[in-house]
């Protein structure tokens, strides 16, 4: 966002503040301690609307999950798992799948999962084998090229997992054991695997474009400048991963950085007719430690620290990347990842169903050494079974609403501000209804938003204030704190310090259908099943306190005796 003028004033003095500027507002916010605090500071946000707008297809996550639903209890799928992706209805994600030698148990416990959330928020799907076998001079690419293609026929045409959008040939062209394997020398193999795989898929009648070349790192752009050369012909879209270990938060060189490097792939990509898809982002901060020698940490910030100040600032920065990627042109952006890994373990088949499924996940949810000797705590929420610890990351609260609001088919609002604390995106929606993202590393202030674009009713306000995130012991998202009602398409609001706010009209007032049948037996509550067709879930009370939030139409009761009630939430997160 480059600093502009308005109205006359300098990006100088409107940066001043200064007393009597027509643009200049006093406010106040509530403090943390409920007393009232003075907002000296204001900014102006314009919103503008260019006749040549691209579409947005939509923020999401990794989700590694999808291969590991045969670990899981039903109470941790149903609750967390299943119930978190319901809330944040993302409209695109990235899996491990498609691979090789993929057994018909994980692929119809992949079609499964794929049922319980892809097919019910509408998602798509960037799918790509975690590794690829170790490629040696007896390996035959055509044969490789049709198992593939022979089991992601069955998981689309048996199984109807239609959704299933992309397909990446490795992780970050990672082969075997060793990561970034095809640079090595061997970009002639991923030529031929790109072909290959073409011709199966276009044999089976599969719809699933080539996604490439799924690299990682500023260092790694070559790569993808070296797929427009040479495998243009059969890649459908650009994938690059960034991952941010060099900034703090509230580093302007975060957002200046990322985007640079974004608008310059978007454009080599445009100028062949291509789109650019951010397939993995994270940040990860400063110094972050590699493991004490035993086994690899591949953990957020949030995991190491948390409650820390740099937990919960990192928790925007995360959004802010976010911001960058979609303002640059990119196509979409993934997140690593929905739901932590578990905790590392041996992974050994057996003759138990435990111990199989065990193996089963090993081997297909990313590098077959990836749960034996490497942590892996990236998610919005924990996986610890050991204490029965699924609570959420700040994580879960700047990039939920950022998934949630700012999905596939919307088209991207250019902002523009001279405000250098300020980070903004903004889209519109089919349906007329818009989202804005305002991230504030400054002080408390308030901003004033100017909108080219017709807001039509009154914003609804989600807040994350690094200073006190919200919580919820459910991982419930947060509600909204309130609405601002715009006038002729401008709108002011307070914003805290060191914050991200969401103003959307993407909503709808609205009372779901009342829970019916709620009866409790043999140690569950039970309930019918709400046939309202913007049900998302359920929230269950016990003497008006609540216990659970699921999916499911059970849950085990909360002890004894007491009087239960059971509410639906909805995709707008309202509750009855």
């Amino acid at each position: 966002m480059k600093p502009i003028n308005f109205r006359g004033w300098t990006a100088v003095i409107a940066a001043m503040a200064m007393v009597g500027a027509r643009f200049v507002l006093a406010a106040t916010v509530t403090a943390p301690d409920g007393g009232a605090q003075a907002v000296a500071a204001s900014s102006e946000i314009a919103l503008t609307k260019p006749v040549f707008r691209w579409l947005w297809g939509g923020f999401g996550f990794h989700n590694s999950e999808s291969s590991m639903t045969g670990i899981m209890s039903d109470e941790f799928r149903d609750e967390r798992v299943y119930k978190t992706f319901r809330e944040i209805s993302p409209t695109y994600s990235r899996v491990f799948a498609g691979y090789y030698n993929w057994t018909k148990d994980a692929m119809d416990r992949f079609a499964d999962y794929y049922d319980a959330t892809f097919r019910k928020c509408k998602t798509n799907v960037y799918v790509v084998p975690g590794r690829m076998p170790v490629v040696t001079s007896d390996f035959d690419v055509d044969k490789y090229a049709e198992e593939v293609a022979k089991r992601l026929e069955y998981v689309v045409n048996e199984r109807d997992c239609v959704r299933l959008r992309y397909y990446a040939l490795s992780n970050e062209l990672s082969v075997g054991p060793t990561y970034c394997w095809f640079p090595q020398g061997h970009w002639d193999v991923y030529v031929e695997l790109s072909q290959a795989i073409q011709r199966a898929f276009a044999r089976h009648g599969l719809d699933i474009g080539l996604m490439g070349p799924d690299s990682s790192g500023y260092d790694r752009m070559k790569d993808v400048y070296w797929a427009l050369t040479n495998v243009n012909e059969q890649t459908e879209v650009y994938c690059w991963h960034l991952y941010d270990r060099e900034h703090r938060p509230g580093d302007p060189e975060t957002y200046e950085r990322l985007y640079t490097a974004v608008t310059d792939l978007v454009s080599r990509c445009s100028r062949r007719e291509k789109r650019l898809s951010v397939g993995e982002f994270g940040f990860t901060g400063r110094n972050a430690p590699w493991g004490a020698g035993v086994m690899r940490d591949d953990s957020h910030v949030g995991f190491r620290d948390p409650g820390s100040v740099a937990a919960n600032e990192a928790a925007i920065s995360r959004a802010e990347m976010g911001l960058a990627i979609m303002n640059g042109g990119a196509m979409h952006g993934i997140t690593w990842t929905m739901v932590d890994y578990p905790d590392p373990f041996l992974r050994e088949n057996g003759d138990t169903p435990d111990e199989k499924a065990i193996y089963d996940v090993g081997r297909f949810s990313g590098a077959p050494h990836t749960l034996d000797i490497r942590y892996n705590k990236n998610g919005l929420f924990r996986w610890c079974e050991e204490e029965h610890d699924y609570s959420a990351y700040p994580d879960l609260y700047t990039m939920g609403y950022l998934a949630k609001l700012f999905r596939k088919g919307a088209r991207v609002l250019p902002s523009e501000t001279a405000d250098a604390d300020l980070r903004v995106g903004a889209v519109t929606n089919p349906d007329g209804s818009c989202s804005i993202a305002v991230v504030n590393w400054g002080p408390a202030k308030t901003i004033r938003v100017r909108s080219a674009h017709r807001l039509g009713k009154p914003l609804r306000v989600y807040e994350y204030d690094s200073a006190n995130p919200p919580h919820n012991d459910f991982n419930d998202l947060q509600p909204p704190k309130g609405l601002v009602t715009p006038k002729d398409d401008v709108f002011e609001a307070a914003v805290p310090a060191r914050s991200l706010t969401f103003f959307t009209t993407d909503y709808t007032d609205r009372k779901p259908s009342p829970v019916t049948g709620v009866a409790v037996k043999d140690g569950r509550v039970t309930w019918t099943a709400c046939a309202d067709a913007d049900h998302v879930y359920y929230r269950v009370f016990k003497d008006g306190r609540q216990i659970r939030s699921t999916v499911a139409t059970s849950c085990l009761a909360d002890g004894t005796g007491g009087c239960y009630d059971v509410k639906s939430v909805d995709r707008w997160g309202n509750v009855r």
